[in-house]
């Protein structure tokens, strides 16, 4: 019983190995299932070897069985045409083959109920082989999806880690930069440009025009 149950178990654990690849994983399961399925004919065969053992068995207590009772048929017929000593003697007969029936049944009775175990141990792994055929798919599916969602992190993992893009990003940065330092070497410039003195007149000049702005408006209020 337990030599089934280990080759049953070895079964599972190279399903789950072969699921674990993700290589190919519809024609690793394919193969999964060929292997269960030559497993499980390796196993009633073996189980048919039991049977047959078990039939043979049967047959010979039910022969001892059989022939107990012969002598003691018999015995009462030797009894009955005056022959005691017949009787006897077909008696001890019939008592030998009563003790091989007892030897035997219980050999029987045991092989009887380890091929109860047996095929109970087949349709299990049948059921096994039936549920991964049924869910074949879905794990195909998820193997797959599992596989694309690993690419994906290492897509976004190697673009983090893209040289050229933070190449771009510096040149950005330093553009900007140089785009601020123009505009203040611009605006440095212009305060240097021209005569300090006549800076200082005109800007007079730019008051007085305001000034005269400022009379008009006020001649303006008083006409009205």
């Amino acid at each position: 019983m337990s030599i089934f149950r280990r080759i049953f178990k070895i079964g599972q654990a190279n399903i789950n190995k072969t699921i674990d690849g993700l290589e190919k994983p519809e024609v690793m399961l394919e193969q999964a299932i060929r292997d269960q399925q030559k497993r499980i004919g390796d196993v009633k065969k073996s189980v048919q070897s039991v049977i047959a053992t078990e039939r043979q068995t049967k047959a010979l207590l039910d022969r001892e069985q059989e022939n107990k009772t012969i002598w003691e048929q018999k015995a009462t017929a030797a009894l009955q045409a005056g022959r005691e000593d017949l009787a006897t003697k077909a008696l001890v007969r019939s008592e030998e083959h009563e003790k091989k029936a007892a030897s035997l049944k219980p050999q029987w009775e045991m092989q009887r109920s380890e091929i109860e175990k047996l095929k109970s141990s087949i349709r299990q792994m049948e059921d096994e082989l039936a549920d991964l055929k049924r869910n074949k798919n879905i794990i195909i599916a998820q193997s797959k999806a599992a596989q694309a969602k690993k690419e994906i992190y290492e897509a976004k993992a190697k673009i983090g880690k893209n040289k050229t893009t933070d190449l771009i990003d510096r040149m950005k940065a330093k553009a900007e930069r140089t785009s601020y330092e123009a505009a203040a070497a611009e605006e440095i410039a212009e305060e240097a440009a021209g005569d300090s003195l006549e800076k200082e007149f005109k800007d007079i000049g730019d008051n007085i025009a305001g000034q005269s702005v400022q009379d008009k408006l006020a001649a303006l209020k008083a006409k009205l």
